[in-house]
């Protein structure tokens, strides 16, 4: 056989094992780095009620945040996690973004709703910084303990979470994924310990 040809034969084969390890290596990847299924809540809730306000344009405006404080008891020494993580308001212990969150409810009078995991989350530091990078690495759903049912009636949505691992919580994405969110303006806030918005916002 020419030498040409035996070479040519080589060198296609070559390209075609490289393509196919190629192939599945990206198969893999794709697989690997699919999110878990978003599941729907099985109770409902009604926000705010029939007096709610809305504002010079007519538009309803709903805060929403999720908040991890990694202590509820205001009256023991607070760690340096558990002061970082919480603010102590009129003698009650309040995550720093649920205290952001009321302070934009105060200031817009809108309505206000947490994001509640269905199974709470520890509030030892240790075990939710490894809880919440494992939950990222695995792109995770963690399933929210209600939905709301009047969510449509909102014009602005004002979204709150901390920055964990330079994302969102792993819940906010589950949060995301529940709603329509066609037509509405949506505000996202963050507390962090100095790095933004994390560019959450492009998420």
């Amino acid at each position: 056989m020419n030498k040409k040809v035996i070479i040519g034969i080589i060198a296609a084969v070559v390209v075609a094992i490289i393509c196919i390890g190629g192939y599945y290596l990206l198969s893999n990847k794709s697989t690997m780095n699919s999110p878990t299924e978003t599941k729907q809540p099985e109770e409902e809730i009604k926000v705010g009620d029939d007096n709610s306000k809305t504002n010079k344009d007519g538009k309803k405006s709903l805060v929403v945040y999720f908040s991890v404080p990694e202590t509820d008891d205001p009256n023991k020494k607070m760690t340096t996690e558990e002061e970082n993580s919480a603010i102590v308001v009129d003698g009650k212990v309040l995550g720093n973004t649920e205290y952001a969150a009321k302070l934009i409810k105060d200031n817009t009078g809108a309505d206000i709703y947490r994001i509640e995991p269905k199974n709470p989350y520890t509030t030892n530091h240790s075990d939710l910084v490894s809880l919440a990078k494992e939950e990222q690495e695995k792109d995770v759903r963690p399933e929210i303990k209600n939905k709301i049912s009047n969510f449509d009636d909102y014009d602005i949505i004002y979204v709150g979470y901390p920055i964990w691992w330079s994302d969102m919580p792993q819940i906010l994405y589950t949060f995301f994924e529940l709603y329509d969110f066609a037509g509405k303006t949506v505000i996202p806030f963050s507390t962090h310990g100095g790095s933004g918005l994390a560019g959450t916002v492009s998420t």
